[in-house]
């Protein structure tokens, strides 16, 4: 993938996502739609958790550092950033959610004036990228941005389908 491609992919699927939970109350997007499930608000300190978390890798990239995650995409990372926010308000929440966006887009900027296409794509460039499906820079951010921000839309968009679902459905 170029840099123009990258970072235009970053920010049209951002708004997208943006645009599906703008309009929804806060009682939409506190209230999780199952029992035991994440409310769209823990979905969005979830996301901004981890694109936190690739901003600090691209910032070690950058430096020439080797980053060692101790987060791993996994259930216990996953648990862990959600009893971290859990609790926060939904202001705080969305406020995390934007500035996280922003240091990381600052940081995927930087990263793609110091590296040439070739070396955001180039397989195996670095070792730690060894848990993600792809092995670049590339895969790793896009696991963390637009892939993140599109698969967490579809499971929205399902649960506000569901719900419109339960509305409309007759009592018997």
């Amino acid at each position: 993938m170029d840099k123009a491609s990258l970072l235009n992919t970053i920010q049209a699927e951002y708004a997208l996502f943006e645009s599906l939970v703008t309009p929804l109350s806060e009682t939409q997007l506190c209230t999780p739609p199952f029992e035991g499930e994440w409310s769209i608000k823990d979905l969005m300190a979830h996301i901004a958790a981890w694109e936190n978390i690739c901003t600090r890798w691209l910032e070690e990239v950058i430096r020439g550092e080797t980053p060692q995650p101790s987060e791993r995409l996994d259930n216990q990372s996953n648990e862990r950033i959600y009893r971290e926010n859990r609790d926060r308000s939904l202001a705080e929440v969305q406020e995390f959610f934007h500035h996280a966006h922003q240091q990381f887009l600052h940081q995927v900027n930087l990263l793609a004036q110091t590296f040439s296409e070739e070396e955001l794509n180039t397989p195996h460039r670095f070792a730690w990228t060894e848990a993600w499906p792809g092995s670049s820079l590339i895969a790793v951010i896009a696991d963390n941005s637009y892939e993140h921000y599109y698969d967490h839309a579809q499971q929205i968009r399902q649960w506000l389908d569901a719900s419109k679902q339960d509305v409309h459905d007759p009592l018997p």
